[in-house]
């Protein structure tokens, strides 16, 4: 890229390995504009981290406009929420500072209650229904779940006229379904009423070993109801029989939401997902995050493999973009060995990724297990330009 990124972290001689010495904050002064940032989150009334970020989006509906943040079913106090900082928020937050979310949504049943729902929803198995009724009241009734397992989050217009912007979220575990909902209320307890809902089938012998390896990221394709979508994709571990639930063979595709079910849009699916598998690097390959770009293009975020690809629907094609513990020197793993707590695992855990008007790119990670915490920190890259038509870090797919 021959950018000099602006270094805020003295790094680490290993990824993984703590420092033999505090790390130094101090920003230095560089030629080049590129530089990264990073947030403690907190929740809207400031007695908790956000936990569990499990994706993001930067977006305005109503008079809503900045990032939206899910969590998963883990995420303790966060766990099915969705939780908002304003644009005017993110602009004073402060490098290594906290932020504080401006609100915090919870799913609420459909106006017209769940018999009325159920009903209009006949396409849709009663099994699915029945668990997302539980997992929405468990919610609200503030039991200890199960809670609605959100992986992620965008916003389209509605599904049905006169096409209000909405939010869609993908709820992954145990059915990967997408929910239409429409935010009712603001401030720290306010409220997402559920409009619809789709299902994204997946096929038996596809299914990880605890069904939680479905929808990983959702991006909207520019018309009512068609939507990007990927999974984080599952195989036998090493190829042979035995528990299935070994990051590789990922899908990424697109579209249509009807009658209750995603319609796959089988030739351009089949075709990005190849293009995606030919530039796998080592053993595990998961896509877990998508932004569309405003060239048409997306960005995505293979999580373990430590790439954000970039894809051309149009022409078919998928590219390396950034190396995520390389950019420009600067690797992830050291920056954030430490923060928001020592970190275990090879790889930072990104599960979201978003680009803003100015231009800069968001990250959230998802603390992955066996990591000793929960809480999620938010990551802005700034000075990179996402949609450049080159050049990229990698080959081409």
């Amino acid at each position: 890229m021959g950018c000099t990124v602006a270094m805020l972290l003295v790094l680490a001689a290993n990824p993984g390995t703590p420092a033999s010495s505090p790390a130094d904050s101090r920003p230095t002064t560089a030629p080049a504009a590129v530089r990264i940032e990073y947030y403690r989150l907190r929740t809207a009334d400031r007695r908790q981290d956000v936990q569990q970020g499990s994706d993001l989006h930067f977006g305005k509906v109503d008079k809503h406009q900045g990032l939206w943040i899910t969590s998963d079913r883990n995420g303790g106090p966060s766990a099915g929420r969705i939780h908002f900082i304003s644009a005017a928020t993110l602009a004073g937050a402060e490098h290594q500072g906290a932020i504080k979310a401006d609100e915090c949504f919870t799913v609420i049943p459909p106006a017209e209650g769940w018999e009325a729902f159920a009903s209009s929803h006949s396409d849709i198995q009663a099994e699915v229904l029945d668990d997302l009724h539980d997992r929405v009241e468990a919610s609200l009734a503030g039991n200890e779940g199960p809670f609605l397992d959100l992986e992620a989050v965008t916003i389209a217009p509605s599904t049905s006229p006169p096409h209000e912007l909405h939010l869609f979220v993908a709820a992954e575990e145990p059915y990967s379904i997408i929910l239409e909902l429409a935010p009712l209320t603001r401030g720290p307890n306010a409220q997402a009423q559920l409009m619809s809902v789709h299902v994204y089938e997946e096929a038996p012998d596809e299914q990880g070993s605890d069904r939680n390896d479905g929808l990983e990221a959702l991006a909207w394709a520019g018309q009512p109801g068609l939507f990007y979508w990927a999974e984080e994709g599952t195989s036998y571990h090493g190829g042979h029989p035995g528990p299935k639930l070994f990051f590789r063979d990922p899908k990424v595709g697109r579209g249509r939401l009807v009658q209750g079910r995603m319609e796959i849009q089988q030739d351009l699916t089949d075709k990005l997902t190849s293009a995606v598998w030919a530039l796998r690097q080592g053993p595990e390959q998961t896509l877990n995050a998508l932004t569309v770009l405003p060239s048409g293009r997306l960005l995505a975020v293979d999580r373990n493999g430590g790439w954000i690809l970039r894809l051309d629907p149009q022409a078919a094609t998928v590219e390396r973009w950034l190396n995520l513990y390389d950019v420009d020197g600067l690797d992830l793993r050291k920056l954030l060995r430490d923060f928001p707590a020592p970190r275990r695992m090879p790889y930072i855990s990104i599960e979201g990724i978003s680009v803003d008007p100015a231009g800069d790119i968001w990250l959230i990670d998802d603390p992955a297990l066996p990591e000793a915490f929960r809480a999620s920190c938010l990551i802005r890259l700034r000075g990179l330009n996402p949609d450049a038509a080159g050049p990229s870090q990698g080959k081409r797919g």
